[in-house]
């Protein structure tokens, strides 16, 4: 059903609305599960030497998170969509992927070197 003089759903409406209600909590949230796995990553297959083998899922999902980091700064007004936050949050998600990727990698390799 669609409300008059918009073209958006009443779903989509109150979700945009509970988004910007909770706005800096979403992001905070979400830059602090980025510094989380950045940490992860570089503690996992820096320092254990993984990444010398050749590995390079953990470089993907380094680069994403960086992607994530950068586009979070940049001061544009589509930090206040939805859309774009999702856009964030997805991007998020693959880098997640590439982390748990990597991890059972590390661990069918038997944790060494």
């Amino acid at each position: 059903m669609k409300t008059r003089g918009s073209d958006k759903t009443p779903l989509l409406q109150r979700m945009e609305v509970a988004y910007l209600q909770d706005l800096s909590i979403y992001w905070s949230n979400l830059l602090r599960v980025n510094n989380l796995m950045v940490i992860l990553n570089i503690s996992m297959f820096f320092l254990t030497g993984l990444v010398a083998q050749g590995y390079y899922f953990t470089f993907i999902s380094i680069g994403l998170l960086t992607l994530v980091a950068i586009t979070t700064l940049l001061p544009i007004p589509a930090f206040r969509k939805l859309g774009y936050y999702l856009f964030c949050l997805s991007i998020e998600l693959l880098a997640l992927y590439f982390l748990v990727s990597s991890a059972v990698y590390w661990v069918q390799m038997g944790g060494k070197l």
